[in-house]
């Protein structure tokens, strides 16, 4: 009732929303202006009409009549469907502003002192002074200024295919910053082959998976320069106190070993999880920072059953655990780590609990188990081939996860590897209460579709630990 297609001078087509009729008659200047106005319109709409969305709105180029389109909404006249296509809209929208001020903040790096009047003129001015600039003009502190602009330069430099990502609204500014973060600092021939494998498939990775997938192609590309930054990143260790805004306090070690770091979070996590009994009122969460604090106090209050030192799930090639390759590890709850560090953890945690799978190829060889109590041989396969849980986007590794029946066991459904899948406790819960339905596919995704209709999939990617 209310889409028509109608065109502005030399752009192309979009579709629009209006009221009764058409601006069709309307001259190109008119229609433009009653496009810009369009919230007006939208409030000559009957109360109880429901706001129909144009067709593709989402994935309308970003710019100006995206955001008019998207202006002449009334979410709460929407319903559960079209609301979600607003809001991925609408963050493309801000993405595309985000990549216009940052575009903006780069020229501000090359522009000379002057006045209203001055003319155009480009040339390389010492950033301690254009940060100040840019923290009086968006009120920002010193250091928070300093990250912007370093920020802006690397997007419209080494990093300007990110810059585009963002303009595009293909990626949010939140991936532009972890691009930024993981790859501003290296190589141009080192940033392009990593671009190559990860920029394409950024929209669909979560923040974390991003970092991941990147840490890992880094340590690839430039095995040599990761083990240098992680010797002078460890060199750098220490912890930190702080309190928090609701009047809390927090300690913080940082730069350790990962592999120490590894251990020292499986085991505060068999002490937590050994304590959560059925008239234990703290949650897991609560346990596991009190039992690190108790830890640290050297209060020896937790009397759980243990062996050897703490848990440790390692992924890692085969040449790797020979000596025979520097193929990057996974430390599960970690992430990637160096070959060093791979074959460090396998010496070093042999008499304790600890899981391992073997890959050649991209595929699981071999797994196994050094423990006193062996998991059972299918959850060990589950969790080669699925390190995390299976809902989009979480990273939750599986060995704290649950074991889900795709079709419930009560319907009929058998407890069969093709049938059971890793989903953290929350995810669990989610998928059978709100519901979601769930399909595996042939190749091992897994095919979500929201109750507003929506279908998302996992992939299920290499057995790395990272998602």
């Amino acid at each position: 009732m209310f889409d028509h297609t109608v065109s502005f001078d030399h752009t192309v087509s979009v579709v629009g929303l209006w009221p009764g009729e058409g601006p069709e008659d309307r001259s190109a200047e008119d229609r433009l202006a009653y496009e810009l106005t369009c919230r007006e319109l939208a409030d000559g709409w009957v109360e109880e009409e429901r706001h129909l969305l144009p067709d593709g709105l989402e994935d309308l180029d970003p710019g100006p009549y995206m955001a008019a389109l998207s202006a002449a909404v009334d979410p709460s006249r929407l319903n559960g469907h079209d609301a979600v296509r607003l809001m991925q809209a609408r963050s493309r929208l801000a993405a595309h502003d985000e990549a216009g001020k940052l575009e903006a903040m780069a020229e501000v790096a090359h522009s000379p002192p002057g006045g209203p009047d001055s003319p155009v003129e480009r040339e390389a001015i010492e950033c301690e002074y254009v940060a100040a600039e840019i923290a009086a003009a968006l009120t920002l502190t010193r250091r928070a200024a300093e990250k912007e602009l370093s920020r802006a330069i690397s997007l419209h430099g080494s990093l300007r295919g990110v810059g585009r990502a963002l303009a595009a609204g293909s990626i949010d500014p939140a991936r532009a910053r972890v691009f930024d973060d993981a790859l501003g600092h290296l190589p141009g021939d080192t940033v392009t082959t990593v671009l190559d494998q990860t920029l394409e498939e950024a929209s669909g990775l979560t923040t974390g998976q991003l970092r991941a997938r990147l840490t890992r192609l880094v340590l690839v590309a430039d095995p040599d320069g990761s083990a240098s930054a992680l010797k002078e990143g460890v060199s750098d260790r220490g912890v930190a106190t702080y309190a928090n805004p609701d009047l809390s306090g927090s300690f913080l070690i940082h730069n350790g070993d990962p592999s120490d770091v590894a251990v020292a979070r499986s085991y505060v996590e068999d002490l937590a999880r050994g304590l959560k009994t059925g008239d234990e009122p703290r949650t897991l969460e609560q346990l596991r920072a009190d039992v690190a604090l108790d830890l640290l106090q050297g209060k020896c209050v937790h009397r759980v059953e243990r062996h050897g030192a703490g848990r440790t799930n390692l992924v890692v090639p085969l040449e790797t655990l020979l000596g025979l390759g520097d193929e990057p590890g996974e430390l599960e709850g970690y992430g990637p780590v160096v070959a060093e560090i791979a074959r460090k953890s396998a010496i070093e945690n042999i008499d304790g609990k600890w899981t391992f799978t073997v890959v050649d190829n991209g595929r699981p060889v071999a797994t196994g188990t050094v423990s006193r109590r062996p998991t059972a041989a299918q959850k060990r396969h589950l969790q080669a081939l699925y390190p995390t849980c299976v809902f989009p986007g979480c990273r939750q590794p599986a060995f704290l996860c649950d074991l889900d029946h795709r079709k419930p066991h009560s319907q009929g459904g058998p407890t069969h590897n093709d049938n059971l899948g890793p989903l953290c406790r929350h995810h669990h819960i989610v998928r059978h209460h709100a519901p979601w339905q769930l399909l595996r596919l042939p190749d091992g995704d897994h095919h979500w579709v929201s109750p507003l209709g929506h279908g998302y999939i996992r992939k299920r990617g290499p057995p790395v630990l990272a998602g």
